[in-house]
């Protein structure tokens, strides 16, 4: 997705003003009606039927305090469940396949994760209140996972129930059609996409540029990971190979074995520094309604997510970096707002070698793919949308990856190889997940993102403009999963087909 300045038809803004009056930012994914357990619970004798009005009477008090967390799409009728896209996609296991039962247990565990967000960012009366217990936290946790256990339990054992499963089991994607039908999609769509392509062009005579040559506004700094262990290509094919021994075959590292993958290949990152906003920092929680960023402790925020090729299942590693803002370079700046990050994702191939680096900004914006020449692009596909940016490939070499980044925009300038990258600020490693709850100063814990998975105080003004391509809040930073990578046609982020449907391996 790209910052593309369009000018809409009046009558179209005012409409639009309606509209987003009425559905603001997005919603959340549940609401009042999710509270009453469903009747097959209340037939399902004493325990069940507490466990279900437990979990309703949870999600109630979540609700009411504004801290649900929207990472993982709620699966009506199954209150144990969440979902996300890769485990939607339509080669999930079907209700009668030996491996449905483990595809199952992977959706309780996302529900378990979320809720144990939800319930360390309620106020602590309420928890104590839901619990009745001193470590309120704890308490409600292990009430959690036994009912959790005890429902999916029940519903594992009735074929029509899971057949209900197999069949609610889906993500609504991060596009709003409504927005399209009121914005008049197939005509502004047009002009969006002309925008877009004027952008890439930019960026492609950008990345011609010689890298020695490349402006430096301020000073070039880097942001290097602890020091990298000694892992060889075959110890990491070996870890994806192992960790994918599971029935769903899908490479999912212990603990120690993926934090050695992500030390393995964390980039440097090359920024040029002419401000503060350049600097990377920890999101914190302090007094007021914005979160802020400590530049002082600069932290990359790691998240390993999956995708299909050639009827596998592969693993990705996700560093995420946050910056204070993206300063406005005038008056009229509309991509311009506070807070501001980037996604750089590297996906591996079976034989631990990467097969694709790409990138995006954390509203889903400027999605950059630099394939490895293992991939062979095979076009965009049928239907109107906007073209792939690919202005660069990247092989791994020797030595530390270096991802070069501009002042002020935060765009991808370059990304290359370099033996013995020197010395510079030093980052810690820290999972993603950690954002979903975070400490406040003023008491208790929040996430950094809202119920509308969006990170308060980050809009921009684009968002009253490019509304009608569909993405709530074009602009904002938001949560992983809700990612809209493209104004024109549809794409996501997390998409598990994505490189499939565009991609192929090339032939040596």
């Amino acid at each position: 997705m790209n910052g593309v300045k369009h000018p809409l038809v009046a009558s179209a803004l005012r409409l639009a003003l309606l509209l987003l009056a009425a559905l603001a930012a997005g919603c959340a994914s549940y609401g009042p009606r999710d509270f009453v357990p469903e009747a097959r619970y209340l037939r399902g004798g004493d325990a069940v039927a507490e466990c279900a009005r437990f979990i309703g009477g949870l999600d109630r008090a979540v609700w009411s305090a504004g801290v649900a967390d929207v990472q993982e799409a709620r699966i009506a009728g199954f209150p144990y469940a969440r979902i996300n896209r890769f485990l939607a996609a339509p080669w999930r296991p079907g209700p009668e396949a030996a491996e449905f039962d483990a595809w199952a247990r992977r959706l309780l565990q996302l529900d378990r994760t979320a809720r144990g967000h939800e319930i360390a960012n309620l106020p602590a009366a309420v928890r104590a209140q839901l619990s009745n217990a001193v470590d309120a936290p704890r308490a409600l946790g292990a009430r959690v996972t036994e009912c959790g256990e005890r429902l999916l339990q029940g519903d594992l054992s009735d074929p029509e129930v899971r057949a209900a499963l197999h069949a609610a089991a889906m993500v609504p994607d991060a596009y709003r059609s409504l927005y399209r039908v009121a914005g008049i999609y197939p005509l502004t769509s047009i002009a969006f996409f002309n925008g877009v392509k004027r952008l890439q062009s930019e960026i492609y005579e950008g990345f011609e540029v010689p890298l020695e040559t490349l402006p430096v506004a301020g000073r070039l700094m880097r942001f290097v990971p602890p020091s990298r262990p000694q892992l060889e290509r075959a110890e990491v094919a070996r870890i994806l190979r192992e960790s994918a021994r599971n029935p769903m075959e899908v490479p999912d590292p212990g603990a120690e074995d993926r934090a050695r993958l992500f030390a393995r290949f964390a980039p440097i990152f090359e920024i040029d520094v002419a401000q503060d906003d350049d600097l990377i920092g920890r999101p914190r929680w302090d007094v007021g309604p914005i979160a802020q960023l400590d530049t002082a402790s600069p932290v990359v925020y790691t998240r390993l997510s999956h995708v299909r090729f050639e009827s596998r299942t592969l693993a990705q590693l996700n560093y995420v970096i946050w910056f204070p803002s993206r300063p406005a370079s005038g008056s009229f700046d509309i991509l311009a707002g506070r807070i501001d990050g980037i996604t750089w994702r590297i996906t591996l191939d079976t034989d631990g070698t990467p097969l694709l680096y790409d990138s995006m900004h954390n509203c889903g914006c400027y999605h950059l793919f630099l394939p490895t020449e293992k991939l062979r692009f095979d076009g965009n596909g049928p239907g109107f949308e906007e073209p792939f940016l690919m202005p660069q490939r990247l092989s791994p070499a020797d030595g530390r990856l270096v991802v070069r980044i501009a002042h002020r925009t935060h765009y991808v300038q370059r990304a290359y190889f370099e033996e013995g990258a020197g010395d510079g600020v030093r980052y810690a490693i820290a999972e993603d997940e950690t954002l979903r709850s975070l400490p406040s100063r003023g008491g208790g814990r929040r996430s950094l993102f809202g119920v509308n998975a969006l990170v308060a105080g980050s809009e921009r003004p684009e968002r009253w403009l490019f509304w009608p391509m569909g993405v709530p809040s074009a602009g904002a930073m938001r949560q992983w999963g809700h990612h809209a990578t493209a104004f024109v046609g549809r794409r996501h982020f997390d998409e598990p087909g994505l490189l499939t449907r565009y991609f192929s391996r090339a032939v040596p």
